[in-house]
């Protein structure tokens, strides 16, 4: 008897999930992206992503909290230590405009969650410490 096992790879697929409800929420917004879509993209079923998130706007919470983490970390690395304000204010924006250049995803969902008057981003016990850091680095350089 020749059984192939499957390899689980539980943290490969949750940030498969994630990446396919980034670009979905980012289009179609939490009110327009189904699940069944998700799923689809993500190679996964819908099953799965109940399990690790419980519901649609659990995801739609992973995702802004990755979201917000992925540019949380990048401006933790920048260096403006020593600087004077004006060039250390003019080195983080040139960094938030890369970001946005790279990440066009995240504006849209940005602004999706301002229509949303930040109630996801209120449900999040992560999200504030994420963006406590890129606030510090401000307050530090003024």
């Amino acid at each position: 008897m020749n059984e192939q096992r499957v390899r689980r790879d539980p943290e490969g697929t949750r940030r498969r999930i994630v990446d396919a409800a980034t670009e979905q929420f980012a289009k179609l917004g939490l009110a327009g992206a189904r699940v069944d879509a998700i799923a689809n993209e993500a190679g996964t079923n819908e099953r799965m992503l109940y399990y690790y998130f419980g519901s649609k706007e659990g995801m739609y919470i992973a995702v802004l909290e990755a979201m917000y983490a992925q540019f949380a970390e990048r401006e933790g690395r920048l260096d403006l230590s020593g600087m004077e304000p004006a060039n250390a204010i003019r080195k983080l924006a040139k960094s938030i405009w890369a970001h946005l250049r790279e990440n066009p995803q995240w504006l849209s969902l940005v602004n999706n969650e301002n229509l949303h008057e930040g109630r996801y981003l209120d449900r999040s016990s992560s999200l504030r410490a994420t963006i406590s850091p890129v606030i510090e680095v401000l307050r530090s350089t003024l």
